[in-house]
């Protein structure tokens, strides 16, 4: 236990260090100002609610989506529930060339997304994704990252059709990072559109009575070869998948 939590250390800090931060500890830790984005340092704005700080060490210092496991040549990469635009940094230093597709469905978050679209060089929509086209109604949480929703024609939030943001970013994906609140469950509705998906991170939310075997089973069922599963609690999970053997 001592030991994975000094490889654990060392990995927040070697990462850390490449963001051009230092880490020396979860409960010292404060949300840096600027960051090392390929190779130049940018101000970031990130919001201090609570929770944030966290979610920042998961992404950027934990790699909990995954993405030094895959090839840096990856050229089309979506991100469904984008948040403050967190995961399109990792990416983007881990994958330089990529164009990069962001959605998010909270309107408070736009200045944020903003922001690091113009250090990160992506391309970010305000809008939900299902799937089909439609509106969301928001259940705005104190923790932005907890926020759900829920279709509804009477939304305030256009939803776009997972196969149109696909179709958007050319026809393709050669990474779909899914951290939608649940809504991931729509998106799996439409099984010939995840066709065009390569490789999938996702974080899987079970608050609707699905478990952490389905959720397996349906990703199988999508065609994707599972190379990690982690059941975190019972409410929630994270699978890295691919459809092609060699690309993790």
């Amino acid at each position: 236990m001592l030991f994975n939590k000094l490889v654990q250390l060392m990995q927040r800090q070697i990462r850390a260090k490449k963001l051009g931060i230092k880490f020396n500890r979860v409960a010292s830790f404060q949300l840096p100002d600027n960051l090392l984005v390929q190779g130049k340092r940018h101000q970031v704005n990130v919001p201090s609610e609570k929770g944030m700080d966290g979610e920042f060490i998961e992404v950027l210092l934990d790699d909990c989506y995954g993405v030094e496991q895959l090839s840096k040549s990856l050229k089309t990469i979506i991100d469904i529930g984008a948040n403050v635009g967190l995961f399109p940094i990792a990416a983007r230093n881990r994958f330089p060339q990529a164009v990069i597709h962001a959605y998010e469905a909270n309107p408070n978050l736009e200045n944020y997304l903003k922001h690091q679209s113009q250090i990160a060089n992506f391309t970010y929509f305000m809008e939900a994704v299902g799937a089909e086209d439609g509106r969301v109604v928001l259940d705005i949480r104190e923790v932005s990252g907890k926020t759900r929703s829920t279709v509804s024609e009477s939304g305030d939030v256009p939803m776009v059709s997972f196969r149109r943001a696909i179709e958007r970013i050319g026809g393709s994906v050669d990474l779909a990072k899914v951290d939608c609140e649940g809504a991931e469950w729509l998106l799996f509705e439409d099984q010939d559109t995840w066709q065009f998906v390569q490789n999938l991170s996702l974080e899987y939310h079970l608050w609707s009575g699905h478990t952490h075997a389905e959720t397996r089973q349906v990703i199988e069922n999508l065609g994707f070869r599972i190379g990690k599963q982690t059941p975190i609690d019972k409410w929630y999970g994270s699978i890295l998948a691919s459809r092609t053997p060699n690309s993790q």
